[in-house]
């Protein structure tokens, strides 16, 4: 119902890590809302094969490869988005992860920075490289990816879950400065996603199936399921809606 055809029509969106998984949903969904949209993320290849996907919607792309974590690279990015499609409104900081396991007695420091470099960050680099354009629209709408590893510790996962953590405050830091311009931030959080981030841990595998099972809906989401509310914290149905959180997770923390 938030995809209908018209909800995001003359918008601009940003998505990072629009590259595969819940970026590249969370692409197609905007577009098929109505809204041009500028891909981020490294890797050139993988961009424009999002951008074929959204091309049956009619909607303009652009496709601008960055380092989130990098300040000029996202600046030059975004710029670039604006020069073609105009100022970004909405912005989707979806680019996140982890990229190893560790208990905290064995953390070491450097791979602890890079991973909040990734997800907090990254999301407050491209909220403002966005920031000056919004404000100018009168408005926007920021919407962070975070994950329900935020909300409950998971052994072995301190640095992505102290960081997604960070990131709904962000969020919240956000939605209290930034409303009187009228720009709303707001935080999805997902639970297990089928996106293909979790090689090892998919649902049609051993493991995933034990996952499944803790899960009250007994299956992971798809990453449309996840881009279906970012587009709806993104479009006027929730004009009203600010530093709050969504989790879409299946009911795993109820």
């Amino acid at each position: 119902m938030s995809e209908r055809a018209g909800v995001l029509a003359g918008k601009v969106a940003v998505v990072t890590g629009a590259s595969g998984g819940i970026g590249r949903a969370v692409a197609c969904a905007l577009a098929r809302a109505g809204a041009d949209v500028g891909l981020l993320a490294r890797r050139r290849e993988a961009l424009e094969e999002t951008a074929a996907m959204v091309e049956p919607t009619g909607r303009r792309t652009v496709v601008a490869t960055a380092d989130v974590t990098d300040e000029d690279q996202v600046a030059e990015a975004v710029a670039g988005v604006a020069a073609e499609l105009g100022d970004p409104t909405v912005v989707v900081n979806n680019a996140g992860g982890a990229r190893f396991l560790a208990p905290l007695a064995e953390m070491r420091l450097s791979g602890w920075q890079k991973t909040v470099a990734l997800n907090l960050d990254a999301p407050l680099i491209c909220a403002h490289a966005a920031l000056p354009g919004m404000i100018r629209a009168g408005g926007g709408s920021v919407v962070h990816v975070g994950s329900i590893v935020g909300e409950s510790a998971q052994h072995g996962m301190a640095h992505y879950g102290t960081s997604k953590a960070g990131l709904t405050m962000l969020s919240r830091a956000m939605a209290r400065e930034w409303g009187r311009h009228g720009i709303r931030s707001n935080v999805v959080v997902p639970g297990l996603v089928d996106s293909g981030a979790h090689e090892h841990y998919e649902s049609d595998t051993n493991m995933g199936r034990l996952y499944s099972a803790e899960i009250p809906l007994g299956r992971w989401a798809t990453p449309e399921e996840i881009a279906a509310p970012v587009v709806f914290l993104a479009s006027d149905a929730a004009s009203y809606v600010t530093g709050g959180t969504l989790v879409v997770d299946g009911g795993q923390t109820s």
